[in-house]
This record gives structure tokens, C-alpha cells and sequence, in this order.
């Protein structure tokens, strides 16, 4: 009979096994890092992507002249149009296949501040909030600024 083959240089089946479970671990530990990395990135750029549209969009209203309404919030509504996306100012503007939706909300102060000589009513300004949210409703982008009433 053949006596076995004892090598002291080699590494037994249990060595190998416990070596595949560490790699295996430590591999899994860091793929749960790179798959959380990535679904903040994926969020952060939906947010990005919301803001710039919310200011693009304020900067679309900016650049319309209004005349003077007595209802705030009717400088903001368009009923000629149906289609939500034909409006003026849209209500929902599609990007890279999706459909964002936008609101618009405006005010405007008739009280003076505590240094101001004049309210927002007496400058015909009107503040306008723009929030853009995204198509799964959870991430919303606002941008605010004043519009001006001739």
C-alpha cells in the first residue's frame, strides 16, 4: 500500500474554504458600499435635475410681462389650454422620457418690513415659488425669486 502524499508546504481543505468565506465577506461588504454609493448618487441627480428644471422655469415666468390682476394666484393660470404640458407656464414638462410635474405658487406682502420704506405691493412685485417634482412624487426641486407686474 502507498502511504499518502504529506506535503507540509500545501494547504489543507479547510484552509481553502475558510480563505473563500473571508474573500467571499469581505467582497459582499464592499458591493453593499458600491450599491448604496450609487443609489445616492442616482437621488442626488434627481434632485439636481429638479432644481435646474424649478429654475429654469422661474426664469421662463420671469421673463413674461404680466399686467396688474386683482387675484394673485391668476397670474399663474392658464385656461386656454387644456393639455397640462401646452400651458402657460406648464404643468408638467417631459425630460429624458419622464414626466416632471410644476407648481407654482405666488404671494405677494403688503406689510413692511422692519428697514423697508416699501411693500412688495407698492414695488409690483410678486414672490413666486416654483417646485418641480419628479415622477415617483418623492423628489421635489423648489427655486424662488420675485416677478415683476407692469
Amino acid at each position: 500500500m502507498q502511504k499518502p502524499l504529506q506535503n507540509p508546504k500545501g494547504f489543507t481543505l479547510i484552509e481553502v474554504v475558510a480563505s473563500i468565506i473571508i474573500i467571499t465577506i469581505i467582497l459582499l461588504s464592499i458591493s453593499q458600499l458600491f450599491i448604496q454609493t450609487n443609489r445616492t448618487a442616482v437621488t442626488n441627480t434627481e434632485k439636481l435635475v429638479t432644481i435646474n428644471l424649478a429654475d429654469a422655469m422661474l426664469e421662463r415666468v420671469r421673463a413674461k410681462t404680466y399686467t396688474k390682476a386683482t387675484d394673485i394666484q391668476r397670474y399663474f393660470v392658464d385656461t386656454t389650454q387644456t393639455n397640462k404640458k401646452l400651458k402657460n407656464p406648464p404643468l408638467e414638462i417631459d425630460l429624458n422620457g419622464r414626466t416632471n410635474t410644476v407648481s407654482y405658487k405666488s404671494s405677494q406682502s403688503t406689510t413692511k418690513s422692519k428697514n423697508a420704506t416699501y411693500t412688495e405691493k407698492d414695488l409690483n412685485l410678486i414672490k413666486v415659488v416654483v417646485t418641480v417634482t419628479s415622477p415617483n412624487g418623492t423628489t421635489k426641486g423648489s427655486s424662488e425669486g420675485y416677478v415683476s407686474i407692469d
